[in-house]
This record gives structure tokens, sequence and C-alpha cells, in this order.
């Protein structure tokens, strides 16, 4: 039986900001629709799936008592993060900011945006982690009943676990969304500055978390 500690823990740690929620929100502003983020955030639960079998298998476990392994992915998903900060950051400085345009193509109009590249950029994000195979690893068997088999109770509470996540990102890309269209109604000329914004800010939370990762906090 799955507890209500347990849903509510998962929620805060899911709604805690972090680059999945940069990378949506990023993803919805740059290019005014849902898709895109959508695509996105299947790539992020499909790391996040692979995370868990990972943890369910023990991997994790191995790839902690293997500090120099463990050293080496975790500066690879640093990279990766840091390279998409730097992007975000240079994107600010463009005057076509927020985002290049196909020729021809109406000026008001986002760009169009490969979905198969958002799922790579989801699974990117999510999969370059190893903390996160490391936290499932410690965080579900703290809510496996005594007597129940470990690996199919710690199944299905990381089947629970991402179901939320998958909720919480669905809602997140509609809320931006909404908030695009209010802003975009209300100020129709602001998108260029509001892109350069929002790219500044989502470089500044991923260069930010590219550090964090890299020096192991």
């Amino acid at each position: 039986m799955i507890s209500g500690f347990f849903l509510g823990s998962s929620l805060l740690v899911i709604t805690t900001p972090g680059p999945d929620a940069a990378l949506v929100t990023q993803l919805v502003l740059r290019t005014g629709r849902r898709t895109p983020a959508l695509a996105a955030a299947v790539g992020m639960l499909t790391a996040g799936a692979l995370h868990a079998t990972l943890a369910i298998s023990g991997v994790s476990l191995v790839l902690a008592g293997r500090p120099e392994l463990f050293t080496a992915v975790r500066w690879c998903g640093a990279a990766v993060m840091l390279l998409w900060g730097i992007r975000a950051l240079r994107a600010a400085l463009r005057p076509d900011c927020p985002s290049p345009r196909e020729p021809g193509q109406d000026a008001r109009q986002p760009a169009p945006t490969s979905l198969r590249r958002c799922w790579l950029q989801g699974l990117l994000c999510t999969g370059s982690n190893p903390k996160v195979g490391l936290f499932l690893l410690a965080f579900l068997p703290q809510f496996v009943p005594p007597g129940d088999p470990p690996a199919r109770t710690m199944a299905v509470l990381a089947a629970v676990h991402l179901s939320l996540a998958a909720l919480w990102l669905a809602f997140l890309s509609g809320a931006v969304h909404l908030l695009r269209r209010w802003v975009a109604a209300r100020r129709p000329h602001a998108g260029a500055g509001m892109g350069r914004v929002v790219e500044a800010v989502v470089g500044t939370v991923f260069i930010a978390f590219a550090v964090r990762l890299g020096l192991g906090g």
C-alpha cells in the first residue's frame, strides 16, 4: 500500500526547482508551444525509469562504490549542463532572441523545434545526473513495508514516483504556457525582451547546477 507520507515526500522532491523544470520552462517560452516541453518531459521520465531500474538492480550501489567512475559520470553531467547554460546566455545576447527563425517565416511565430531533439535534451538532462539513481536507491527502500518483496515493491514505488513527476511536468508546462500567453496578450511587443530575460535566467540556473554537480554538492 502506498503511504501518504511517500506521496507527500515524492511531491516535495519532484516540485523542488531543478534542471528539469528549467528546461521545460525554457522550451515553452522559447517555442510558444507545450509540445516541445512535453517531448522533453518524456525524455526525462525515460531517464528516470532507467535510473530507477539501475537503482533497483543495484547498479547505482556499485557506481557509488567506485568513486572514480562516479566522478567521471558526474563531470559528464556537469559538462552537459554547463554547455546548455553557456548556449542560453549566448542566446540572451542575440538581437533576434528568443529563437532563430527560418527564412521567410513570420517573425511573430516561434521557430519550429524538433521533438526528437527535445526528447534527447530531456533524456540528457535527467540521465546525465548520477545522483538521481543514488537518490532513488536511498529513498525508495525507506517505504518498503516489512515482509514485502523489496525489488517488486520498489518497482511499484518508482512507477508511482514517475507518475507524479509526469503530472507535475505536464502541469508546469501548461502553467508556463498560460503565463506566456497572458504576458503576450498584454504586452505584445515584449517578446524579445522577455526571451532574453528567460534565456539569461535559465542559463544562469544551468551553470549553477553544473558547478554544484561538478563540485559534488
